[in-house]
């Protein structure tokens, strides 16, 4: 790739005008106008349109795309430079459903941050089926993720489960648990949150998943900025509705046909680079440093 053509490229999108491109690069206006010229020969492709009267850059459909490219193959220049500068570093990005990353992994994440050697850290939210695919495409290391999948490259791992019980405001906060029946439950209060898919299943067993009066989100801190009213109800990880007596007022419900427990798998790359290995290890510590220690004092079951 013609990187002084790309750095160019970027430029002029930046700036919007060859003439301030040229400024910023130090160099004579002709010059950029052939690095383009040069780089769009050896792509095959028109980058940017040229017509008299026309001011204004624009790019073509091809020019659009490879912006995108260009952004990445910038990224990844300089991060080779750095290397090629200071050597190799320790670097992790990890990805994680919402309510792992806003309710269990922030010690995790100030430990890797306080950790030396330094660890550059990634942190990502996304959804399960997701994480799959950007740990088999090695743009996330690691992942937690509450679907048990096949992908061809990716090791999945059970990490912890923790039973699902029924949480709603309350006037106080009673500290035993209480028991309830799907049928005390009326499903226009619900806040639903989709606790992976054997949860969905058994929802779906006992409500109809057509009707409109649900709430549903995907947030697990937005469902409990949301569940204020005392008719409102949702089922949620027990560290969570135990997370949420620190919070406010809410009781909570053991169901008489509780759904299946709340899954964590682990997933990383089968092929990992010795770097990578490091600091998986370096994970592994911290997380067997926080989380059981977590889940079993809201749970009481971890496995």
């Amino acid at each position: 790739m013609y990187t002084l053509g790309v750095e160019t490229f970027l430029t002029v999108i930046r700036t919007q005008s060859l003439s301030q491109a040229a400024k910023d690069l130090n160099l004579a206006q002709t010059t950029v106008s052939q690095r383009l010229k040069v780089l769009e020969q050896e792509l095959g492709i028109t980058l940017i349109e040229r017509s008299k009267g026309i001011k204004q850059i624009r790019l073509t459909p091809a020019g659009e795309e490879f912006f995108k490219l260009a952004e990445q193959w910038s990224f990844i220049w300089q991060e080779a430079k750095l290397l090629r500068a200071h050597g190799p570093k320790l670097s992790l990005t990890v990805g994680s459903v919402d309510s792992l990353n806003t309710y269990v992994f922030p010690q995790v994440y100030r430990a890797l941050g306080k950790h030396y050697p330094p660890i550059k850290l990634g942190i990502r939210t996304s959804h399960s089926v997701e994480l799959y695919s950007e740990v088999e495409k090695r743009q996330v290391d690691v992942a937690f993720v509450l679907r048990e999948l096949v992908h061809p490259n990716v090791h999945v791992t059970r990490c912890f489960s923790s039973p699902m019980v029924v949480l709603r405001p309350a006037a106080s906060s009673d500290p035993d648990m209480k028991t309830i029946s799907l049928s005390d439950l009326d499903p226009d209060h619900e806040l639903f949150m989709p606790w992976g898919q054997a949860f969905q299943a058994w929802h779906e067993r006992w409500w109809d998943p057509l009707a409109p009066s649900h709430i549903k989100l995907d947030n697990a801190h937005l469902l409990l900025s949301l569940l204020q009213d005392p008719e409102q109800w949702a089922i949620v990880p027990m560290w969570i509705a135990n997370a949420a007596l620190s919070r406010g007022t809410y009781q909570i419900y053991r169901l008489t046909d509780a759904p299946p427990n709340y899954t964590c798998y682990k997933l990383t790359h089968k092929h990992p680079t010795s770097r990578l290995e490091q600091c998986l290890t370096i994970l592994d510590q911290y997380f067997q440093a926080f989380v059981p220690s977590l889940i079993s004092r809201f749970t009481g079951n971890l496995e």
